[in-house]
């Protein structure tokens, strides 16, 4: 009776500690996502600023919400699993295929979306973060033209991103990942509530409602950049300036430039369109 008492003391602990981890990831993927809709706010401005005041935040706040998010990640991962072979080893197998009839399949397949969930996570800092899968993104540079940060040299995110997604296979895996991540978090973030005690009968439809609406949300948000770059490439819907920035980008690599920097002029009629800037020589 202790063995079993302690066991199921662990198990909602267990699902306590997904619940918080897990709002913390579902808030940050919303605020994440927010931030690279900066994109569609006319030109480079915003989005470059932006990610340069998170960059630019004082070690201790960059690093601590760095090291959070970090935490929240492992724990919610690995409790998961944790999970999945404390219920494979204590549940008879009758009694799970009753249950699979009647779960849907979002959650059957938590362990699934959860594990492609962590390589995207891996795949993803490793591209847009540190920019170790592309070395053409580290010289991309954007001189302010206005703002806080008029007259400084800044990363130039905006044509980073227009260039990770003009490689057709990363936009589609991308998106592709987005669908998952939502189909992850459409059981994840219902059973959140359950797991902290605020679901009951009365509110389990409203909240399932609420979950698969965030994670429309989630998933939509974050696939705007892709398909708008690679609907602004291959048509003459010319949602993001893809064409003219790739082309200033390749004529300024075939120059054999140190460091890339797109004119923006064209935007605001201030430059021929598509002009490439005069690179800057190798150093």
């Amino acid at each position: 009776m202790v063995n079993i008492k302690k066991s199921v003391l662990s198990s909602v602990l267990k699902k306590f500690l997904m619940a918080i981890t897990g709002f913390v990831l579902a808030s940050f993927l919303l605020i994440h996502m927010l931030g690279n809709l900066q994109t569609f706010e006319g030109g480079p401005h915003a989005i470059n600023a932006y990610a340069h005041t998170l960059q630019t935040l004082p070690w201790e706040v960059l690093w601590g919400f760095r090291l959070t998010l970090l935490a929240c990640f492992v724990v919610h991962f690995l409790t998961a699993y944790m999970l999945v072979v404390e219920n494979n080893r204590s549940r008879p197998q009758q009694y799970a295929v009753k249950k699979s009839l009647s779960s849907s399949l979002a959650a059957r397949t938590m362990i699934y979306s959860g594990t492609v969930v962590i390589a995207f996570a891996v795949l993803h800092i490793l591209h847009f973060t540190v920019l170790n899968l592309n070395p053409d993104f580290k010289i991309l540079e954007w001189v302010a033209t206005g703002g806080i940060y008029e007259g400084k040299t800044l990363h130039d995110v905006y044509a980073m991103l227009i260039m990770g997604f003009s490689n057709p296979w990363v936009a589609l895996g991308y998106v592709f990942a987005m669908i998952v991540i939502a189909f992850h978090l459409s059981h994840g973030v219902s059973s959140m509530f359950q797991s902290v005690g605020l679901r009951n009968e009365a509110w389990r439809y409203r909240l399932n409602a609420i979950a698969v609406a965030y994670c429309v949300v989630i998933a939509a948000g974050f696939s705007l950049n892709p398909l708008a770059v690679l609907v602004s490439k291959y048509t003459d819907c010319e949602i993001l300036p893809v064409k003219c920035v790739l082309k200033q980008i390749e004529a300024q690599k075939a120059a054999g430039a140190g460091k890339i920097f797109v004119d923006y002029g064209f935007l605001s009629g201030k430059a021929a369109k598509c002009a490439a800037a005069k690179p800057e020589a190798k150093k």
